[in-house]
């Protein structure tokens, strides 16, 4: 906001702010390139799984307001207050949000010659687009990756905002007016997302020169997070392989039957490694000769939540089917089941024993 503020008496008293031609078109070209970009990688094969959520979002924090002067008389005496605001917003894919917002940034005071005179008030609105760039789960945001984060909004994300947005003002004991009213938004922050569809964040936010604003929140995003457990057969109720031991797989001979492979998973992963994908490369050779139908269970140690560590295992499992479909086999043979963190084949009271509890059993029927 550009402004001009006298007091109400004759004496001719102004805050005047340095026109600020730049940053309008600054901010309208972010958007859209964020906004471009954004439908891009909505088109990207790799944000399938990814749902769609509408959010709410409401916080409080501090906020500097700096209306300039063009007279070392007519000062901003207090330029610090509180502030609150209220956003909603709809994540369009695993990089890209859009979110509309509602701030009251509080109250700057105005002095003439050191005795105060006067105040004036700031509320802003408008709309923004939030570009999360790294995922303390899912690294940065080109890295193609099974692991929960930026798909769930889960975990430690950093983020950057750009947009345009409304300034309305009111005033006490002075009079101004505004050059223009529309302000370009920026911002930067960290969100912590929890699998339960609730979030913190805290963000420092600049809307052109007027005002800054240091926020804390928490929000709250409605519906499921992606379907990663998705099989792509019917449900199965498998029985139990309890060995922990990976096995090599044997070729047939004759009838007899097909022994399958197990596998590790490091911790909050579910990516085949190269020793388990080795001896499903056996596997998948010796079931492209016969019909033998695959159930495939996962499992996980006990570190995090139940909830967690059931879409973990139900991860695993999946990870195995896809790649094993990667290798010929039809996925309408394989069944995939999860059970968290139910049956560990032994204590997790070291890490070797949680590292063997985190695994995949193939079971051959």
């Amino acid at each position: 906001m550009n402004s001009k503020i006298m007091t109400n008496s004759h004496d001719e008293r102004r805050v005047r702010k340095a026109p600020k031609t730049v940053s309008i078109p600054l901010a309208t070209a972010a958007l859209v390139s964020l906004s471009l970009a954004g439908f891009v990688f909505a088109q990207d094969s790799t944000t399938t799984d990814f749902k769609k959520r509408v959010y709410v979002n409401g916080g409080v924090g501090l906020t500097r307001i700096e209306p300039e002067s063009p007279s070392d008389a007519l000062t901003v005496s207090d330029n610090s207050d509180a502030g609150g605001h209220l956003a909603i917003g709809y994540d369009l894919n695993r990089f890209f949000t859009v979110e509309g917002y509602v701030a009251d940034l509080g109250t700057a005071q105005i002095a003439f010659l050191g005795a105060d005179v006067g105040s004036i008030d700031y509320n802003v609105y408008g709309i923004s687009a939030l570009g999360y760039f790294y995922n303390n789960r899912s690294g940065f945001v080109f890295r193609d990756t099974d692991v929960d984060g930026l798909y769930r909004r889960e975990g430690l994300s950093l983020y950057a905002r750009a947009g345009l947005g409304q300034m309305d003002n009111s005033a006490s004991g002075v009079e101004y007016f505004q050059d223009y009213s529309t302000h370009a938004a920026f911002g930067v922050g960290l969100e912590y997302g929890f699998d339960n569809g609730f979030a913190l964040r805290t963000e420092l936010m600049s809307m052109d020169t007027d005002a800054k604003y240091l926020t804390v929140g928490i929000l709250k995003r409605f519906g499921k997070s992606r379907s990663a457990e998705k099989a792509p057969v019917a449900a199965y109720v498998p029985q139990v392989v309890t060995t922990a031991q990976p096995l090599v797989p044997e070729l047939p001979v004759a009838a007899a039957p097909v022994v399958a492979p197990s596998g590790n998973f490091e911790f909050d992963r579910s990516d085949v490694n190269s020793e388990f994908a080795q001896n499903l490369d056996v596997l998948a050779s010796v079931l492209l000769n016969n019909d033998a139908d695959i159930v495939i269970q996962g499992h996980t140690d006990s570190m995090g939540s139940e909830l967690y560590n059931q879409r973990l295992s139900e991860r695993r499992a999946l990870a195995v089917a896809q790649y094993l479909q990667g290798r010929g086999v039809s996925g309408q043979r394989l069944q995939i089941l999860g059970f968290g963190e139910d049956r560990p084949i032994t204590s997790n009271a070291t890490p070797q024993d949680r590292f063997l509890n985190r695994r995949v059993e193939i079971d051959i029927q």
